[in-house]
């Protein structure tokens, strides 16, 4: 058989010169100038609030109200842990709103105490680094006493060492009498256990040492509403009860804060930062409120000593929470799981909506200039829209950025990274590739080239491409059903070792990237991996062979296209129209499906777009005044647009397609060859 070696490749070995780069096989050009943002505000629609790795509170109460308990709902989420004791082990807390301040106590009972006079009471104690610091000897203190917070402060200890301890001489109880207060300007707060001052990272640092079943007693009620625990006939308090074995593991597994030295001075802190503590009451503008609650309680008492130790270990684990998970959970530490629970009616953040005024995008990336598109380019691949985004691209008209998904999230105050931007620009194409016969691959923008055959000897030239899922990898097909797989697209199997009736002459990916499908001149259908055999035309004599295939978005089917146009439908793959019946000026040579399955594109080798079902017409070569032979089209992900590519190496944009350069542009005098394009949407 004649081994094709065309005309392009021999070009890129040209270019690969001048390039300084082995372009053999691709040319990634840059974009051309876009047009402005569509609108004032980026639109997104999400799932989930915080981090969704471990147990979603919310999922956790779904989970309780359909009948789980807490030790089921903990198997749950935290994967890979065993039940283990720990016993009322002593925790050390970090308030953070007190780091380089002055530290104040007060006793109801004028019980206040020091290490500096041991024995001794006193009604108000002030703790505050000596000033100027002694740099080689910087955890001196000064305290002083008062009869209240207010002052006047008489110095009782001008130069002592910390630690300083604080404290309350009073057997502690339920009473908040017998507890120590740290005064805050016009508020006061009532905690259990007593105080320490100590200088580390620069500054002074206040830590309340605490038993942890009373420091569950200030945690559990602010992470999850104690009013849970009436819900269901009582069914609400096994979610009290896991989250109480979920903050102690968590509470337990830290070891935050050291000294100088190494030696730990606090194990964890007061915040969301590491978990929301605030103690035993508080008095403020708002006036007295107890922060503890006895349903909260309750489940701390039932659950006593209880956490969560890694399978076969003796180490508790780090379990991790957060409010929603989406529906599935993030992985990481703890497989990644399918969260039904995560839908329950009072779950306000299952799913929401939220808008970014583009300007503040703008300033936030100044370097890319006005904004054009937000494309994301990676995701986790767990659940709806392809999951949590993991990487996107903030383009603009001066350059492009690449950013995680957590630093979008924070930076804009999103409720969760597992979002999807509903207005975008680029209609969710955030590059395309161009294939040539001789297994060349361009691509641009997002697009990544991850290999080719342009420089190898193919038995059979290449006809067709697909990209994987995650848009990090794609396949070629020859003429012969050779499979050529590149990046994270997998080799299943092909024709090139099978005699054929008919060459083929495309593919489609399923839609786990897990197989897909080739077919052959006569319609014959060859499924590999998962793809799924859904019916051929194999055995039925056609008036035009097959040119092209496209998958519904299901994955549980598809059309095939003939060069006259005509339509086979298999698997939930509906007949939408055809050209079948029409005299056309040049023969069909391919089809893209719209996103939602309603509707397909056809394009004939002269650029003429036919269009059924939902599919809109957005435009032709012919209407551009551009020139064929077409040789692919690629719809948009929100199928308002489409990319065409013709012969020579052009890419026409319809619709919100976006227009990211192509081969005739990077390579001025490009002699022809292409054999299709295929978008690597935003996910």
């Amino acid at each position: 058989m004649r081994t094709l070696v065309p005309v392009l490749q021999t070009r890129h070995r040209a270019l690969a010169a001048l390039l300084a780069a082995a372009l053999v096989a691709s040319l990634v050009a840059p974009a051309a100038p876009a047009a402005a943002y569509p609108a004032a505000n980026v639109e997104l629609r999400g799932h989930g609030f915080g981090h969704g790795r471990g147990m979603g509170q919310y999922g956790s109460l779904g989970l309780a109200l359909a009948g789980s308990t807490y030790s089921q709902i903990l198997d749950f989420y935290y994967g890979g842990t065993t039940a283990g004791s720990i016993g009322d082990a002593p925790m050390t807390v970090r308030i953070l709103r007190l780091d380089g301040l002055e530290t104040i106590v007060t006793q109801e009972q004028g019980a206040a105490t020091t290490n500096t006079h041991p024995g001794q009471r006193f009604k108000a104690l002030r703790t505050r680094l000596v000033s100027p610091i002694n740099p080689s000897n910087p955890n001196n203190f000064e305290v002083s006493s008062a009869e209240s917070c207010a002052g006047p402060w008489t110095v009782i200890a001008p130069n002592s060492p910390g630690p300083i301890v604080l404290g309350s001489a009073i057997p502690q109880t339920d009473d908040r009498t017998t507890m120590p207060q740290l005064c805050e300007g016009a508020t006061t707060r009532w905690y259990r256990g007593h105080f320490s001052v100590n200088f580390a990272d620069g500054a002074s640092r206040t830590v309340n040492h605490v038993g942890m079943e009373s420091y569950l007693r200030g945690v559990v009620p602010r992470e999850s509403p104690a009013s849970w625990g009436a819900l269901g006939g009582g069914a609400g308090m096994h979610a009290l009860r896991a989250q109480s074995v979920a903050a102690r593991s968590y509470a337990q597994a830290q070891g935050r804060y050291q000294l100088a030295n190494g030696t730990p001075y606090a194990k964890t802190c007061d915040t969301e930062s590491c978990q929301v503590y605030g103690g035993f009451a508080v008095q403020d503008a708002a006036g007295y409120r107890d922060l503890e609650a006895s349903f909260t309680n309750t489940a701390i008492a039932e659950t006593a000593g209880q956490v969560r130790m890694f399978a076969g270990t003796s180490n508790v684990a780090s379990t991790e929470f957060s409010s929603s998970t989406g529906g599935y959970t993030a992985g990481g530490t703890f497989p990644a799981v399918v969260d039904p629970g995560d839908e329950t009616p009072s779950n306000p953040n299952h799913d929401w909506t939220t808008s970014i005024p583009v300007v503040n995008v703008e300033a936030a990336y100044p370097t890319v200039g006005a904004l054009t598109s937000i494309d994301v380019v990676r995701r986790n691949g767990l659940g709806d829209l392809g999951g949590r985004v993991l990487e996107l691209v903030v383009v603009g008209t001066a350059g492009r950025v690449t950013v995680t998904g957590d630093d979008f999230r924070i930076k804009f105050n999103l409720k969760s990274n597992w979002f999807l931007i509903t207005n975008n620009a680029s209609g969710g194409v955030a590059g395309y590739w161009v294939v040539a016969q001789d297994g060349g691959i361009f691509a641009f923008g997002a697009a990544k080239f991850f290999g080719s055959m342009g420089a190898r000897k193919l038995n059979q030239p290449v006809l067709g491409m697909a990209a994987s899922p995650t848009g990090n990898g794609y396949w070629l097909v020859a003429a012969d059903g050779g499979i050529f797989s590149f990046g994270d697209a997998r080799f299943w199997g092909s024709t090139g070792s099978i005699k054929l009736n008919q060459p083929v002459v495309a593919m489609a990916s399923s839609l786990t990237g897990n197989g897909y499908w080739l077919v052959a001149r006569d319609g014959g259908i060859f499924a590999f991996g998962d793809a799924r055999f859904a019916g051929s035309t194999g055995a039925i004599k056609l008036n035009k062979p097959v040119v092209g295939m496209a998958r519904t978005p299901s994955g549980n089917g598809y059309w095939l296209v003939a060069s006259d146009g005509g339509i086979f439908a298999f698997g939930d793959a509906r007949f939408w129209g055809s050209t079948g019946a029409i005299t056309l000026n040049q023969p069909v040579v391919g089809m893209a499906p719209t996103s939602t399955g309603n509707g397909y594109w056809l394009v004939a080798a002269d650029g003429g777009i036919f269009a059924f079902g939902d599919a809109q017409f957005r435009g032709s070569l012919p209407g551009v005044g551009g020139a064929g032979p077409a040789r692919g089209i690629q719809a948009t992900n929100s199928g308002q647009g489409y990319l065409v590519a013709n012969d020579a190496g052009k890419v026409f944009a319809f619709g919100d397609a976006p227009f990211l350069s192509d081969v005739a542009t990077a390579i001025p005098g490009y002699r022809g060859g292409v054999r299709g394009i295929t978008a690597r949407y935003t996910l």
